[in-house]
């Protein structure tokens, strides 16, 4: 049976975040059954001249100090002859090259290298990296790496904006995958396919804060030049509501009192706002 992954020092209900529930294990036991997928991960798993990284001759002290403190996983044939890597172990060395540019120090990375490299299920083999690249590479999924203080794991751009929404970390360092891999398969071009590239516009997102925010019974905006520079908001009270208390904490209003044979039925207040982007 597939083993259910936590996260320690989070509570009970945030324990499967990002949610790998029965859908997630249900799609990886899929994926692990197609022939053409294993084909992949034989691949993805093969060590080959091509990710020959320290064939620069200035990288090759830097790998030959993080082979020597555990960080790296690699083939080498002799001690003199070029450390080979596969797709998943030559994409942990962009990762940790990327971590060295944000000051994290070699052993914490040290820390970090189990949870990269770990399995999802020993009888289905298949690591999270693996998974998550996959999606990254053939269905341009935005992956990330993302590192918090009690924890660390993979995200797609949807579970990451949700993990955000919900708090799930104050602090956190966050590895955008798709550009690394991109530069390890150059040919293939790895791309990000983000959910908000026909998003909504600032204008768009100030009304609907408008239209969630204000208690109203009509709107009305007003546009000049092709731009919204302004929205009238009204709302109707009883004449029981008093002028002053509708006047209370609100600026650039006007109050309509309805008369009905001699006596207020009603008033109407509306409010004048001026559109954050607004130059009125």
């Amino acid at each position: 049976m597939m083993r259910r992954r936590t996260f320690v020092g989070l509570d009970e209900e945030k324990t499967n975040i990002p949610d790998r529930g029965d859908v997630f294990l249900s799609h990886v036991y899929h994926i692990c059954q197609s022939e053409k997928i294993q084909d992949l991960l034989t691949l993805f798993r093969t060590r080959t001249a091509y990710y020959d990284m320290d064939k620069d001759w200035r990288f090759y002290r830097v790998l030959s100090h993080w082979d020597s403190k555990g960080l790296i996983e690699c083939e080498r044939e002799s001690m003199d002859g070029w450390r080979k890597f596969n797709l998943i172990e030559a994409l942990w060395v962009s990762v940790i090259q990327r971590l060295r540019h944000l000051n994290t120090s070699l052993g914490d990375i040290g820390h970090i290298k189990p949870n990269f490299f770990e399995m999802i299920d020993w009888e289905c083999p298949i690591s999270l990296a693996e998974y998550y690249t996959l999606c990254a590479i053939f269905l341009e999924k935005p992956t990330f790496f993302v590192l918090a203080p009690l924890w660390r794991d993979f995200f797609f751009y949807e579970e990451l904006q949700t993990a955000l929404a919900t708090t799930l970390f104050e602090s956190c360092i966050i590895v955008h995958l798709n550009p690394l891999l991109n530069k390890l398969l150059p040919k293939e071009g790895v791309k990000s396919r983000f959910p908000f590239e026909s998003g909504i516009t600032f204008e768009q997102q100030e009304i609907l804060e408008t239209l969630a925010k204000e208690d109203f019974d009509k709107i009305t905006f007003r546009k000049e030049k092709g731009k919204i520079y302004r929205c009238d908001i009204e709302k109707g009270f009883a004449p029981g509501v008093s002028e002053h208390v509708l006047k209370q904490g609100h600026k650039n209003l006007t109050i309509t009192t309805n008369i009905v044979e001699g006596r207020t039925a009603s008033r109407i207040r509306t409010i004048k706002k001026h559109l954050k982007g607004s130059t009125q």
